[in-house]
């Protein structure tokens, strides 16, 4: 039987008949270069009315990721929400089910070159 991967995650886009996700699941936690990039690509899911419709939403969610990269990541069990205030269900949600996410580079070097 194989192991889960440490770190597993997803950053989610839900409501107004929308449901789209960047998943991940690995042994190396993703720095937060990676989790604006797996941002964009949420982003880009979305039909071009929902990205304008949650620019909002996105540009808080980048500052959450930018955040926890200055601080040294985030570790698990992590739910961020932000949810549109005009809104009952739009929202963008960043899960850290495991593990740790959003280190900075720098730091992902220094803890990995220890191990």
């Amino acid at each position: 039987m194989q192991d889960s991967p440490k770190h597993r995650g997803r950053i989610q886009a839900q409501g107004g008949k929308i449901e789209e996700s960047e998943n991940w699941a690995r042994e190396i936690p993703p720095s937060w270069e990676e989790g604006l990039e797996m941002l964009e690509n949420l982003k880009e899911k979305l039909p071009k009315k929902e990205r304008k419709n949650r620019k909002e939403l996105f540009d808080k969610a980048e500052r959450f990721i930018k955040a926890a990269g200055k601080k040294g990541g985030v570790t698990a069990k992590v739910t961020k929400k932000i949810q549109k205030k005009d809104s009952e269900d739009e929202r963008i949600d960043i899960e850290v089910i495991t593990g740790v996410a959003f280190l900075s580079f720098l730091l992902f070097l220094i803890v990995y070159k220890l191990m």
